[in-house]
């Protein structure tokens, strides 16, 4: 005959963290619904908060005075300076963060640069200025002769690093003074105006910048 097995009943026990004032409320209910054994234990907490050191001088200000006596440096050192002298390495990233967006430092590379302490921007050329300008370059040029080229303008320009593109715009100009009078393709007829201004032209040729082609010497 087989062995008969005992009956068995199940329960589940219940585990709940209430506060003090939940308690009360709590076993009543479950005492409503035939649970009459209760147990419980109390629990205390320990809550630790992190105490935050409120210092005098702020995170920006503190950055301040280290960017002030260091123009150039790296996250790195300053927040080396921070946990020195008892602060929080973060806070050196805000104050950092503070002063880049005021426009005191700026990031270069791996390294922080105080703008005060960066080079000037270079101004915009706006046209390469010589001390002999081009006119009185061409006018000391020409000057004791009766014709001339452009092709010998263009090589004189070429040698004293100047842009060949200069010539055209002045050449025109000078004819429509009466300065000088076109001969031919590339040819120009220095007036007798355009010879007396070649002649009265302060400005030296540079280098000893003078015109080597074929163009006829003027007689007096």
């Amino acid at each position: 005959m087989a062995k008969k097995e005992p009956e068995t009943t199940e329960e589940v026990k219940l585990f709940a963290v209430v506060s003090i004032a939940q308690m009360g409320p709590a076993i009543a209910a479950l005492e409503r619904i035939g649970v009459v054994d209760v147990g419980y234990e109390f629990i205390t907490h320990v809550n630790h908060f992190k105490n935050k050191k409120v210092h005098e001088v702020s995170a920006t200000d503190f950055a301040a005075e280290y960017v002030q006596a260091n123009p150039r440096f790296t996250s790195a050192a300053i927040v080396a300076h921070f946990k020195a002298a008892g602060r929080e390495g973060s806070a050196a990233y805000y104050g950092l963060k503070k002063l880049a967006e005021a426009n005191v430092i700026r990031k270069s590379g791996d390294e922080f640069i105080r703008v005060e302490a960066l080079p000037a921007p270079e101004p915009k050329a706006k046209g390469q200025h010589y001390e002999v300008p081009n006119k009185g370059l061409i006018e000391g040029a020409i000057k004791g002769r009766k014709q001339f080229t452009v092709r010998e303008l263009r090589d004189l320009f070429v040698k004293e690093g100047r842009q060949e593109k200069s010539i055209s715009p002045i050449l025109s100009k000078m004819a429509s003074e009466k300065l000088i009078k076109k001969a031919g393709p590339g040819e120009y007829t220095v007036l007798a105006k355009g010879a007396k201004a070649a002649a009265e032209a302060p400005a030296p040729i540079p280098n000893g910048a003078s015109l080597n082609g074929s163009g006829v010497a003027a007689h007096g």
